[in-house]
């Protein structure tokens, strides 16, 4: 039984090892979801502002073209 014991805490440092590592993969793979989601913020943040600007160029075509015919008229 004590023979049992001593094996078992000479594993423990082994066990130890397995849940630092673990650990570290946990940790590894909670950052690269963090990374991803920041990716994706600011890929929605340029898709957004890239949509934004269209629409004011656009608005702005539309405003110079409409004063182009009115003075014309």
């Amino acid at each position: 039984m004590i023979l049992e014991a001593l094996r078992g805490l000479a594993a423990l440092p082994r066990l130890v090892e397995v849940v630092e590592s673990l650990s570290d993969i946990a940790r590894a793979q909670m950052a690269q979801k963090r990374k991803d989601e920041k990716d994706k913020t600011v890929d929605d943040l340029i898709a957004a502002a890239r949509e934004r600007r269209l629409r004011e160029r656009e608005a702005e075509r539309i405003s110079r073209d409409s004063g182009e015919e009115s003075d014309g008229v």
